[in-house]
């Protein structure tokens, strides 16, 4: 490229720096000796440093990320520099009074934008003072700023229900498959499992089944069995934070025990409210002598921040960060002046923040997948209240045909000291057998940090029930005693199976005493300790059930290893269960490269494991793990067992993830069994532009479209491609949040391009929200146009007719178009005069589809 051009490059960039070059005349002889040789450039001369046009933004209100979207941009037509605009590209974003809205502006308290027509093009600095907006060009980033005296009080993470996506239509299935093959010295074993979830969604309507099919086979036995778990229908309703449930359902066991029903259901949707706003965290009260910095900050790190106005001021949408430790608030003054104080800080799962309200109310029939239950009807209402002065209370009440209860109690949080609830249960039941029994339970609950030693100490039950004491569920059995589940009666080497005592039960001799213990203490580096533990006492004799959970885990250099002992003892039981592990990881290519292993380098772990069972034998195993192919979506492992009781054992296994689902195989083997084990999981999605497959469902999902741009992958999710169509799924979204999807570029082909491969999303629970890319599929060309013989003059403008691709001009009549289909108009443009443009008619061969670009000349007439 000549010097000239070159310069003419630099110049027509500028606009990039601001307005530096405004005023500027390019004259052609500068350019070219031939002044026709030189398109038009006045346009270039107007100290517009950007051109008009829609761009794909990130926007940032009062500096922090809001969404990301493409925005209207207009030429600034005002003389002079513009106090609501704090940029040089001399553009004006096209925000109008519903954006602002959204935004959290308070617009009702500016009369002139409250009158404006809804869809006009405003900028925030002309109505609303000290407010401003600032595009950086470069980074696609626009900046506005906002007093804070102009936004309405709303939560620090709070995203408005407009912005909520209740997604498409569409129709769902997600499926989980698992079997094995046994041969045993005892006899030979075949077993087979499905879990099928289907479902529906209409609008904001989610139809929703779960069933299962089991099949096993032995000498002994033939079974087979088709269940059906659940089938219900579920909407959301945004005025009151709830969610509506019709068919099966669960209760929440925030204050009596968790129930399955079949009827309705109408909670309180903890999600649909910001983090800020969920669980417990105290009120922060206090005062600023000026425009002052608040900070808060747990266990050293910094959990909120904002800036408050003279007087006194309140903190309400606290984060609720942990279940202890204290708060340290700093108050700094405009002048840099401090001031701090500490205000303890402990929770439990009842707690509730000032002012917030969660309840539940249900109306059905009470269901168990046992058939050893009935079915009768129930009513059941309960709710939690968050009270001044860190006091949650909540109560509830149950009632049915044979049953009824009432519940009631109130919680504390008592800062250094912990938090506490308590609550007490009234029941009136009749027995399967007729018998009428009235009873109290008593529940005390606990719960502290200590953040000085790294303990975390929970006491989550000292329950006491008086012998006339019954659940709901108990009022449900069929008999009063007998086996809850049907046991499985033959394990894998084909002999008779021990029988489950903790699926025993026994109305007469029902539950008195329970205590739970968890605790847990951090050594710094030297690693964690925890223990939890339970015990448990029955009224008609001496009986226990205990269990002793204890963990020590910690790491030396890269080497992790871990140790825990169980301890586990159930009424009925002859001798109590023990057991003793030990297990160590070592990331061999971190040792054998001295740590310098790249991003590039699969997983490869050297494992070891020695453990004790009930019986106290003894048994160790030694294997490799690691991962393979480029996604690191195959995982393998290879063990070999051995013990001084038994004979040797070896296990092998693969699991693989695809986009259109997940594929696991293994084979084990000892002296006494062989074992094959196979599975297989995914889901299917369709839609109104076909059937997409995917990995397993969750709750709620992303459609990813991007026609066109096939095998792409979908950046934080494992093995996630697009299809040969441009679709995926990613099959976890996090509902009422803001979801980013993103997809990756450098694995497209020569003949797509994405104008924006970065999108975000916000579903509402159940939603498949459709994130939608734009893309172009077509030739990469560098065409040499000519006009009456001569090259295009330099800086001519050539657009594609059949698309909104269009370049200027270089030397020689050269310019670079994407996109391009193989036949085709494009359009040139030098001048306004009818001589100064000129049309180009192209066909291309088939073969520079295979090409990466083409290079081609043609006549403009």
């Amino acid at each position: 490229m000549s010097f000239r051009c070159s310069r003419l490059f630099i110049l027509l960039g500028g606009g990039i720096f601001g307005n530096a070059f405004a005023g500027l005349h390019f004259d052609p002889a500068m350019l070219s000796d031939d002044p026709h040789a030189v398109a038009d450039l006045s346009r270039f001369e107007t100290g517009h440093a950007q051109v008009a046009g829609s761009y794909p933004v990130d926007i940032y209100l009062n500096g922090n990320f809001y969404r990301s979207q493409t925005l209207r941009f207009d030429t600034v037509r005002d003389e002079g520099r513009r106090e609501d605009i704090h940029d040089s590209t001399d553009l004006i974003a096209c925000l109008n009074r519903h954006d602002l809205i959204l935004m959290g502006v308070n617009v009702s308290a500016f009369p002139r934008l409250a009158s404006l027509p809804e869809d006009r093009c405003v900028s925030p600095g002309q109505f609303i003072p000290q407010a401003y907006t600032a595009f950086n060009f470069q980074k696609m980033r626009l900046d506005i700023s906002i007093p804070q005296a102009a936004m309405k009080s709303q939560p620090q993470d709070w995203i408005p229900p407009e912005q909520w996506d209740e997604g498409i239509n569409a129709a769902l299935l997600s499926y989980q498959f698992s079997g094995s093959d046994s041969r045993g010295s005892y006899g030979d074993r075949r077993s087979s499992y499905l879990n099928l979830n289907s479902g529906l969604n209409l609008g904001p309507w989610r139809l929703r089944d779960v069933s299962t099919w089991s099949d096993s086979r032995s000498r002994s036995s033939d079974e087979h069995h088709w269940q059906h778990l659940s089938t219900y229908v579920q909407r959301i309703i945004i005025p009151l934070r709830s969610e509506l449930t019709l068919g099966d359902s669960n209760s929440n066991g925030d204050v009596f025990d968790t129930n399955s029903f079949r009827g309705i259901k109408l909670v309180t949707d903890e999600g649909m409210f910001p983090d800020s706003m969920r669980g417990y965290a105290p009120v922060i009260r206090g005062t600023a002598n000026s425009n002052a910095q608040v900070s808060i900050r747990q266990n050293g790190s910094e959990v909120y921040r904002t800036f408050v106005a003279p007087g006194a001021f309140v903190i309400r949408d606290l984060f609720p960060v942990s279940s202890g430790g204290d708060l340290d608030i700093t108050v700094t003054e405009a002048d840099g002046t401090k001031r701090s104080f500490t205000v303890p800080y402990s929770s439990l799962p009842v707690l509730q923040r000032q002012g917030h309200l969660r309840y539940a109310l249900i109306a059905g029939n009470y269901r168990s997948s046992s058939d050893r239950y009935a079915a009768p009807a129930f009513a059941q209402g309960t709710l939690l209240w968050g009270l001044a002065h860190n006091v949650t209370a909540y109560g509830g009440i149950q009632y049915a045909e044979n049953y009824n209860a009432l519940a009631a109690g109130t919680g504390l949080s008592m800062g250094q000291w912990g938090a506490v609830s308590a609550d007490a249960t009234q029941s009136n039941s009749t027995l399967v057998d007729g018998s009428h029994h009235q009873g109290l339970s008593f529940r005390f609950m606990y719960g502290s940090s200590l953040v000085s030693t790294g303990t975390s100490f929970q006491l989550a039950g000292y329950r006491y029930s008086s012998q006339g004491f019954y659940t709901l569920a108990d009022t449900a059995l069929k008999e009063m005693s007998g086996w809850l589940q049907n046991e499985d009666k033959i394990d894998a080497e084909g002999r008779p199976a021990k029988g489950n005592l903790a699926s025993h039960y026994s109305l007469y001799n029902n539950k008195r005493e329970r205590i739970q213990l968890s605790l847990s203490q951090k050594f710094d580096a030297f690693g964690s300790l925890f223990i939890t533990a339970s015990h448990q006492t029955f009224w008609q004799n001496d009986a226990r059930s205990n269990t002793v959970q204890a963990g020590f885990s910690s790491r030396f250099g890269p080497v992790s290893y871990s140790l825990s002992w169980g301890y586990s003892h159930i009424s009925g039981q002859p001798d109590a269960d023990k057991t003793l592990w030990f297990s160590t990881s070592v990331p061999l290519l971190a040792l054998l490269s001295h740590g310098s292993n790249t991003d590039h380098d699969h997983q490869l772990m050297v494992n070891y494991s020695a453990s004790q069972n009930p019986d106290g034998k003894i048994s160790n195993q030694v294997g490799l793990s690691g991962t393979a192919l480029d996604d690191d979506n195959l995982d393998w492992n290879v063990t070999q067992g051995y013990g001084r009781a038994e004979s040797t054992s070896g296990d092998a296994s693969l699991s693989y993830q695809s986009a259109s689902g997940n594929l696991s195989l293994g084979y084990g083997h000892s002296q006494d069994y062989r074992q094959i084990r196979y599975g297989m999981s995914g889901g299917a999605i369709v839609h109104s532009h076909g059937l997409t497959l995917s990995q397993p469902l969750g709750e709620t999902s992303i459609l990813v479209a991007a026609p066109g741009a096939s095998d792409i992958p979908v950046e934080s999710n494992t093995g996630v491609h697009t299809d040969w169509r441009g679709y995926t799924v990613v099959p976890y979204a996090g509902p009422y949040r803001e979801n980013r999807v993103a997809l990756d570029i450098s694995e497209l082909d020569d003949h797509t391009d994405i104008d924006d491969a970065v999108t975000r999303v916000v579903p509402t629970r159940g939603a498949v929200v459709r994130a939608s890319f734009i893309t172009h599929r077509g030739i990469h060309g560098l065409f040499t146009l000519k006009h009456n013989g001569a090259p295009l003059p330099f800086g001519t403008t050539v657009s594609v007719e059949s698309g909104n691709t269009s370049g200027l001009v270089g030397d020689n009549g050269q310019v670079w178009l994407t996109g391009l289909p193989l036949h085709g108009k494009l359009n040139a443009k030098w001048g306004n005069a009818p001589e100064e443009q000129c049309t180009v008619y192209y066909n291309l061969p088939e073969k520079v589809l295979t090409a990466p670009l083409v290079q081609a000349q043609e006549m403009c007439r």
